[in-house]
């Protein structure tokens, strides 16, 4: 082998502690943080998205003839969302469901509440008897969460679900604007890292722009869209959310440093590796090459972004004050769709 002395940084060293406490349910499936903290995150996160619509949660039309209505979260984690609809739209009898595939979120003593865990890319058991059952079902951000492939089954599986004449509701955010790249030093990574934490595990950072178009393909009429500006930091509508929001926001991400292949700094280019050489660190691609390694194999990490968890969250730390100083406004749409009434 013929290698130069090289200068070791960060792989070798005890990973970044990730700052989460993890439970189980969810691992593999959904991108974002996978700890108890989580649900006072998502309810912080209902109540700043509040403050972005006006307090809008459903915008679809409800049924005026009905005592009782059937609604199902999916993606429902704790259920915030299912109570607040009940206490906005206090005239209406509600039967309220949910499913997750995390079930550690699901509060204790709610009997107002029907949450089950299921894996919404899975049809739903014929023994819930829930075909054409509900006359609303909802569901948001769920971008980390499905992989391109999934979105039309879970659109499947929901047209199923839906009565003829129910509406559907998702709830989505343009998050990159490619007419308008972001000039600013962090904000320009931050682009290029919410395209690595999708792609990378068959998602799609762009899916906002096409749920319209999904809807449509899975059979539902009558597809519109209602559209806020979501702005965080020095654009968060409400003063009294500027910091906090982009503080919210920065958080959500923390968690993707065990998401990270292990980064390296070398000043070194490897010309031959022998077969029985290992670092415990390094990418598989290392001991399966044949050519020579140049350093930037060995360190992407996040490409353009960080090479390792202990660079990231330096980054995400800068992200923040940009965000407070600066602001980010994206789009979160509200795309509703109807299943037809089956005509006689």
């Amino acid at each position: 082998m013929e290698v130069l002395q090289p200068q070791f940084a960060d792989a070798l060293a005890p990973r970044f502690e990730s700052r989460s406490n993890a439970f189980s349910g969810t691992e593999g499936v959904y991108m974002l943080p996978h700890h108890q903290q989580e649900i006072d995150r998502l309810q912080r996160q209902h109540r700043f998205m509040k403050g972005t619509t006006d307090g809008a949660l459903l915008v679809t039309p409800l049924p005026t003839n009905q005592t009782t209505l059937r609604v199902l979260d999916s993606g429902c984690a704790d259920g915030t969302w299912l109570l607040d609809l009940k206490t906005q739209h206090p005239t209406h009898q509600w039967e309220l469901h949910g499913v997750d595939i995390g079930s550690s979120l699901f509060p204790p003593n709610r009997p107002e509440l029907d949450l089950r865990k299921h894996d919404i890319r899975e049809p739903f058991p014929p023994a819930w008897q829930w075909s054409d059952y509900f006359d609303v079902i909802h569901q948001r951000l769920l971008i980390w969460g499905l992989a391109t492939s999934a979105w039309p089954l879970v659109l499947r599986n929901q047209f199923d679900a839906l009565k003829p004449g129910g509406w559907i509701q998702l709830v989505e955010v343009e998050w990159i604007d490619a007419e308008k790249p972001h000039s600013l030093p962090e904000l320009h990574k931050h682009a290029l890292m919410q395209k690595w934490s999708t792609s990378t595990f068959g998602m799609d950072i762009g899916i906002a722009y096409k749920v319209g178009d999904l809807l449509t393909e899975a059979g539902f009429t009558n597809v519109q869209k209602t559209p806020f500006a979501h702005g965080y930091g020095a654009l968060a509508r409400r003063p009294d959310q500027k910091d906090g929001s982009a503080e919210l926001y920065v958080e959500c991400f923390r968690s993707i440093d065990s998401k990270m292949p292990p980064g390296m700094v070398l000043d070194f280019r490897i010309v031959s590796l022998p077969h029985n050489l290992r670092f415990p660190d390094l990418p598989e691609i290392a001991w399966k090459s044949s050519s020579p390694l140049t350093a930037t194999q060995l360190t992407d990490g996040i490409p353009g972004v960080a090479k390792t968890p202990h660079d990231f969250h330096q980054f995400l730390d800068r992200l923040e004050v940009e965000i407070k100083t600066h602001g980010y406004q994206p789009k979160l749409n509200f795309v509703y769709a109807q299943k037809a009434v089956e005509k006689v």
